[in-house]
Formats: C-alpha cells, sequence, structure tokens
C-alpha cells in the first residue's frame, strides 16, 4: 500500500489527485444533463417516470453512503485494505464496474434494468465520493497543501463538466438529435474516461497509514481477541452505536452551516441541470445542441478557479460565500430576462445575451459548487478538538448521504410538478403555457429561492484560516499532555465559536 512520510504537495501531486474528479463530477453531468432526454425521447418513457426512477433510485441508493463511510472508516481491519488502502481501494473498484452502467443508454430494455442501472451508477458515485473527499485530510496537514488539492481537483471537475456537454453538442450536431446512436456514442467515450481516471488516481495518491489510522498491530490484536459471534441485542446496540456517531457530527455548530449550504446549492445544481435542455428546447425554442453549447461555456469558469482559491485564504469563506451567491441571483435573473426577450430581440443580439448571462450564471454556480470542497478538508479539525478522532469519512458519508437524499426528493418532485404543469415529452405543437412557465420556475425560480436562502445563512459561518490553526495548535498542546485548564482565553473562544460545545465537553 502507498504512503507518504512528507505533507508537502506538489502540483504533480495535486494533479494526480484531481483527476479522478472527472469522474465524480462529470459523473452527474452526464446523467443529469441528458439521461432523463434519452428516456424521454427513445425509451417511451414520460417526465413523471424519467424523474421519478431518477430520484427514487438516488433516494434508495442513499443508505449505501452511510455504510461506505463506515466501511472505508474500518477497512484496515481486512487484508484488502491494508494491501490496498481503506480510501483507493474503493476509488479503484469504480473503474470496472461503473462500465457495467452502460446499459441505461440501451434502448428498449425494461423499467426494472433502467432503474437497477441507475441505482448502481449512482452508489459507485457515493463510494467514490466519500472515499475521495476524505483523502486531502489524510494526504497533508499544511493548509496552503489541502487548499492547492481542493483547487486542483475543483478545476479539473469543472473542466470535465464543460467539457462533457461540448463533446455531446459535436456529437449531436454531427450525426443528429434523433439519432439514439449519437448519445450512445457520447456516453460510452465519457464513461470510459471515468473508469481510466479513477484507476490512475487510486494508484497515485496515498492516505493515513493503519499505525497512523489506529489500525495498528495491537489493535489488531485487540480486536480479533475480543471477536465473537453478536447476539441480536448486540446487533441492534451496534446499529445503535452507528446511528449516535453520524448524529454527532450535527453537533458541530461548523458542519451544521456548512451541510446547509452545501445542500441547498448542489440540490439546486442538480434541478437546473436536469431541466435545462428542456428550458432551451420549450422556452427558448432552441435545440438540445444549442443547450450543450451553452452547458460547455462552463469551461470558461474553470479560469476562476485559481482565483477562488486565493480568495478563500486571503478574504476566507464567509465574505465568499457573499460573492457567490451574489453572482449566481444575478446569473438567473439574467437567464430570466432572455427567456422574456425570445421573439422580441433580433436574433444576434438576443444570442449574444443568452451568451452573456450564461457565462455569469456559470461562473458562480461554479463557484456555489467549488466553495463546500474548499471548506471541507478543515471539517475535521474542527470536530477533532471534540472527539480526539480523525472523521473525515463520517463526515463525507453523512454528506453524500444527504446529498443523494436530498437531490432524490427534489427530482420526484420535479418530475411531478412538472407532469401537474402539463409537460409531455416529444409534444409535437410544443409545449403548453403551463409547462412552460413550469420548467421556467424549477429551472430559474426555485434556485432563485434557495440562493437567497443560502446567502442569509452564510453571514453566521465562521471558519478561516486563522481559525483552523488556532484549532490545530490547540490539538497538539492537548496531545502533548496539555492541561485543559491552561488553555488560552483566544484558543477557547475560537473552539467554543466553531464547534458550539463547551470547552469543558471538548477532547474527551
Amino acid at each position: 500500500m502507498k504512503t507518504r512520510d512528507t505533507g508537502k504537495i506538489s502540483l504533480a501531486n495535486a494533479v494526480g489527485y484531481g483527476i479522478a474528479d472527472c469522474y465524480g463530477g462529470g459523473g452527474p453531468t452526464l446523467t443529469g444533463t441528458y439521461l432523463a432526454v434519452f428516456w424521454t425521447h427513445f425509451c417511451g418513457f414520460d417526465i413523471g417516470t424519467a424523474q421519478g426512477i431518477i430520484g427514487g433510485a438516488a433516494v434508495a441508493s442513499a443508505v449505501c453512503a452511510i455504510l461506505f463511510g463506515l466501511l472505508s472508516e474500518r477497512f484496515y481491519l481486512f487484508r484488502l485494505g491494508r494491501r490496498f488502502g481503506r480510501r483507493r481501494f474503493f476509488i479503484m473498484l469504480c473503474s470496472p464496474l461503473v462500465l457495467i452502467t452502460l446499459l441505461m443508454w440501451v434502448p428498449g430494455l425494461p423499467k426494472p434494468i433502467y432503474f437497477a442501472g441507475y441505482v448502481l451508477y449512482i452508489v459507485l458515485l457515493q463510494m467514490f465520493g466519500v472515499c475521495y473527499a476524505a483523502l486531502p485530510g489524510e494526504m497533508t496537514r499544511d493548509f496552503a497543501g489541502r487548499s492547492l488539492l481542493s483547487t486542483v481537483r475543483l478545476l479539473i471537475s469543472g473542466i470535465s463538466t464543460a467539457v462533457i456537454p461540448m463533446f455531446a453538442s459535436w456529437v449531436l450536431t454531427r450525426f443528429g438529435e434523433n439519432n439514439v446512436h449519437s448519445y450512445q456514442l457520447f456516453a460510452t467515450v465519457v464513461t470510459v474516461c471515468f473508469a481510466a481516471v479513477a484507476f490512475i488516481s487510486s494508484r497515485v495518491t496515498w492516505e493515513l497509514t493503519p499505525e497512523e489510522a489506529g489500525y495498528g498491530e495491537d489493535e489488531l490484536a485487540r480486536r480479533r481477541a475480543a471477536a465473537h459471534r453478536r447476539t441480536a441485542r448486540e446487533i441492534i446496540q451496534a446499529i445503535g452505536r452507528v446511528v449516535r456517531e453520524y448524529a454527532s457530527t450535527f453537533r458541530i455548530a461548523t458542519f451544521r452551516i456548512h451541510i446547509t449550504l452545501y445542500l441547498i446549492c448542489l440540490t439546486l445544481q442538480d434541478m437546473f441541470t436536469q431541466t435545462f435542455v428542456f428550458f432551451v428546447l420549450y422556452d427558448w425554442n432552441r435545440t438540445a445542441a444549442f443547450a450543450s453549447l451553452l452547458l460547455s461555456l462552463a469551461v470558461v469558469a474553470e479560469v476562476f478557479k485559481p482565483l477562488w482559491g486565493w480568495l478563500f485564504i486571503h478574504i476566507g469563506p464567509k465574505n465568499l460565500y457573499a460573492l457567490c451567491y451574489c453572482g449566481a441571483l444575478t446569473g438567473l435573473t439574467l437567464l430570466f430576462l432572455v427567456w422574456r426577450m425570445v421573439g422580441v430581440l433580433p436574433e444576434g443580439p438576443w444570442v449574444a445575451l443568452s451568451v452573456v448571462a450564461y457565462l455569469v450564471w456559470c461562473v458562480f454556480r461554479s463557484l456555489s459548487g467549488t466553495l463546500p470542497w474548499l471548506v471541507f478538508p478543515f471539517i475535521p479539525d474542527v470536530d477533532m478538538i471534540v472527539t480526539k478522532r480523525n472523521r473525515a469519512s463520517i463526515f463525507s458519508g453523512l454528506t453524500t448521504f444527504l446529498r443523494f437524499i436530498c437531490t432524490g426528493v427534489a427530482s420526484i418532485a420535479c418530475g411531478s410538478f412538472l407532469a401537474l404543469a402539463g409537460f409531455e415529452p416529444n409534444h409535437a405543437g410544443g409545449q403548453s403555457v403551463g409547462a412552460q412557465m413550469g420548467i421556467a420556475f424549477v429551472c430559474l425560480g426555485w434556485s432563485a429561492i434557495g440562493f437567497l436562502m443560502a446567502l442569509v445563512i452564510s453571514r453566521r459561518f465562521a471558519l478561516d484560516q486563522r481559525g483552523d490553526l488556532i484549532v490545530l495548535g490547540e490539538i497538539e498542546r492537548l496531545k502533548a499532555g496539555g492541561a485543559k485548564d491552561a488553555v488560552d482565553p483566544q484558543a477557547r473562544e475560537v473552539v467554543e465559536r466553531l464547534t458550539g460545545v463547551p470547552y469543558e465537553q471538548c477532547w474527551r
């Protein structure tokens, strides 16, 4: 199993880690943007059924994120974990299994096959995400090193979310939007790329050794000596401990705010992605290729990723959140204006306005997805001052679980809402006014309401570089045997503000 002694992170290290997020970021883009369109156009699904399968699969598979969090945390107890790593083994496993999900892009199969294929697709994304997000905190403890890992990762992820629609636009234009093989071609090429990058990253990253993670030979011997067949009561008690373990994460004030902002923004992004092509087709009266071309403009947002990383360090997450949400609301307002200008402006000015509007939106939408993952590597530090443990995969597992629950419920609600609004796929005469309004409300209205809520909530976020350094310093002092009674008043204030826990209840 590969490990690394030094905490210094080079650009090459960051690229080796970040390349795998072509899969983590591009996976939801592929299915979120095109799967419902493919199913409604070529598989005979109505919008309610398509979104219901997508949402139901996300909800049904969400519990896997919890299980992967626990399994990854304890995988050093097994021979496979000690050989391949407790995180990187599961990242590597995604490589061959993701190829099976290409069955989702084959017309004429029974609906349970599509459901099972999408469940597998989501489960693999969860397995990948839980283990992958925990790596930066294990590869280095340096603030700048973690920021570099996260920034490069998110840069590569963002590029993949732009390149996929760009490639899809070219394929659809070249081979035709009504050709089933067009969708199958770009889905196959992209999925094979996902398999390749997951395998590569699993081989070039590193993580805590079993000894560093608390699973040395002495711990293994203790657990083996205590091993016995569990009774039903002991199993129930173990399940109760698991539930309490995950529930205890909400004790941390910084995590409560972080997860709220994350769920609002990422769920809204998923909803926008799932409905934007329909919005372009039926509200803007343009083609799927034009929608894909606009989506590919997201590559412009990647130019700003280094700036976001710099601002994250120099102005802090709280101020960057405010900039992000105000910019996103501006972009949504411009997209609404583009809709109202359909048939009013001449074609040239209208296209120019649509490009400008989407560029503004995609830049700040990208930031709203980047910020939570810039913050995430520092959440386990705040938790450690309370629990004495690094629970990165527990936080990652819960985050992924809640995201897919929220996305699944929102997808079902989206499909039901559009069906009630009168949406009819492949309707020769276009959509009714009610259906057009419903699409616009889901695509733009829900997002605007959510970003307004996030802007208000973000004003309570307090974690920054200075606070993290103080927390880490206090952890080192306590590890060295320092007395809790001798705590510096400033350190006490910072710890209590970030954790939401009285200092006397920390480090125990």
